[in-house]
């Protein structure tokens, strides 16, 4: 059985604009293996987000192909994808997403309601991903009665409780501080040791250090592929005046990074 759990091949995805076309996506070409920890890299308004839209398939591509566990994502319907998402992807957004009436463990057995899980099943397994993400502490408080690093540790518990092929997280670390951030990530790669594989999106060289495996976007195409042989410390090269300076627009940035 492969270990390939998304393969993208030849993606290409244009929007109507007016009486033209805009090309935003260029003939992507993704393969990304079980517990690998993922990164999406670029620039704003290099075709992140639309590339994302596309693997959870919420944005049809314009041609090309989108496999989920060996499986045509998009040859499914719309509802067959969606169902398809509900069991096998877990999403974690930048901003946290709660029914505010209800408690951090009743947040976190929500996706599990959708299936009609048991209550005594659905309660236990939120509590033993609580567990994993080191915040069964909090079961009883409100979301929004923690610090944001601690909410995103939540939504990260609550996109584990359908035991998920595939986990998503577009940008979240944006409002977090270094230490959270660095928490979470540490976290993320933990469940990566277990097996897990996770996909990140982001534009922040800081988080690079993490991955298993980073895709560099310019301009709607993939221009480099990189999987790290080491771990690093600082990223980007000394400038005139002793900082660091990096150019994300640059091509060939990861490969001057030394990875």
């Amino acid at each position: 059985m492969s270990d390939i759990i998304l393969e993208v091949n030849n993606l290409h995805k244009s929007f109507t604009i007016g009486d033209g076309q805009v090309e935003v996506l260029k003939g992507i070409n993704v393969k990304i293996k079980q517990a690998e920890f993922v990164i999406i890299f670029g620039p704003s308004g290099c075709g992140k987000s639309t590339l994302l839209h596309c693997l959870l398939g919420l944005e049809e591509p314009t041609t090309g192909k989108i496999l989920m566990d060996g499986k045509d994502y998009y040859s499914m319907t719309e509802d067959e994808r969606a169902l398809y998402r509900r069991h096998k992807v877990g999403m974690i957004y930048q901003q946290p997403l709660w029914v505010g009436a209800l408690s951090v463990i009743e947040n976190v057995c929500f996706p599990l309601h959708l299936l009609n899980i048991p209550d005594d099943e659905m309660l236990k397994t939120a509590e033993n991903c609580l567990n994993t993400v080191g915040m069964i502490k909090w079961a009883n408080y409100k979301p929004t009665e923690l610090s944001s690093g601690q909410q995103q540790k939540i939504s990260l518990a609550r996109s584990l409780t359908t035991d998920p092929i595939l986990i998503v997280a577009d940008e979240p670390t944006g409002n977090l501080d270094t230490v959270s951030g660095r928490e979470l990530l540490d976290t993320f790669m933990k469940l990566v040791e277990k097996g897990k594989t996770i996909i990140m999106v982001t534009h922040d060289l800081e988080y690079l250090r993490y991955a298993t495996n980073i895709f560099h976007m310019v301009d709607g195409a993939v221009v480099e592929e990189v999987k790290p042989k080491k771990k690093f410390n600082v990223i980007g090269k000394k400038d005139g005046e002793g900082g660091f300076s990096t150019n994300v627009r640059d091509p060939e940035l990861l490969k001057k990074l030394n990875l």
